[in-house]
This record gives structure tokens, C-alpha cells and sequence, in this order.
């Protein structure tokens, strides 16, 4: 089994990738953030996120566990961050979901980083970092086990 393999859930979640700051996807991969706030989420089932670390590294650092996500007013997300370990500062979070009446708080499990970062061109012809998130195919996330698995054995 690879790493990614163990975040196939049997209700059959989509894996997404996700644009995160290079600050943010260091918390994550290090386990001290465990609670990823956004504006707009995935409207289909999500169970795995692809870290895609945006400008200046602009790799796929990792893949994270999706354990659950929390619809709340921008005023409760802050509770989650507080105890979860958003990384965030309240001012922080309040002026990133500024005009939002409901925000997503997605709660984080088992976290996979692979050392060095891959290359999304290797996974995705003619990249493009989304703006929020992108549904990955079967195809492109057989593609990522297969490079993560080749990584791993070269270590």
C-alpha cells in the first residue's frame, strides 16, 4: 500500500489540490496546523487534499487527510482555530473571511510530505495553481502514488 493508498476511503472521496502559502503547508506538514480555513469549499464528498505550496516553492509538498469539515460564522470558525491549531491570529482569520456570513473550517488528519516536492507539471500537463482548489482525476492521483512511491524507494 502507498501513502496515499490508506486515504482511499470505501464512500469513494474525491481528492482535491489545494493552493496553500508556504508558511501554512510547513504548519500542516508539521502537524502544529490541523485546522485549513476557506471561503468556498469542494461541493462534492472531499477525503484527500494535495498540498500544492504556492510562490516562492510552487511544489507539491504533502497530502492530508480530510477528517471532517465545519460549515460556521466567520465568529465560531475562530473557536476551532484556537483549539485545532489554525495558524492563524482572530484578526488574521476575521480579515480573511471579511463579507463572508458562513466560512468552512476543514479539520485535518494524517499528513504524508514528501521531501523535496514534486513538480506539479509531473502530475499535471499545463499546470495552472488554482485559485482555490481543483478536482485531481483518477488518473493524475495514480500518477502522484506512483511518483510518491518511486520517492520513497530512492531514499
Amino acid at each position: 500500500m502507498t501513502n496515499l493508498q490508506k486515504f482511499s476511503s470505501p464512500q469513494g472521496g474525491k481528492t482535491i489540490i489545494l493552493s496553500i502559502k508556504p508558511k501554512y503547508a510547513d504548519l500542516i506538514l508539521a502537524e502544529k496546523k490541523t485546522v485549513e480555513f476557506r471561503r468556498v469549499w469542494a461541493a462534492e464528498f472531499v477525503n484527500t487534499i494535495v498540498i500544492y505550496a504556492s510562490a516562492p516553492v510552487q511544489k507539491i509538498v504533502g497530502v492530508v487527510e480530510v477528517s471532517e469539515v465545519v460549515t460556521e460564522r466567520p465568529s465560531k470558525l475562530w473557536d476551532y482555530s484556537r483549539t485545532r491549531g489554525g495558524g492563524l491570529t482572530r484578526a488574521e482569520l476575521s480579515a480573511y473571511m471579511k463579507g463572508k456570513t458562513r466560512g468552512f473550517a476543514i479539520l485535518l488528519g494524517e499528513v504524508v510530505r514528501f521531501d523535496g516536492g514534486i513538480v506539479p507539471s509531473r502530475l499535471i500537463a499545463n499546470f495552472s495553481p488554482p485559485q482555490s482548489f481543483r478536482y485531481m482525476t483518477a488518473s493524475e492521483v495514480r500518477k502522484l502514488e506512483k511518483i510518491s512511491c518511486q520517492a520513497n524507494r530512492q531514499r
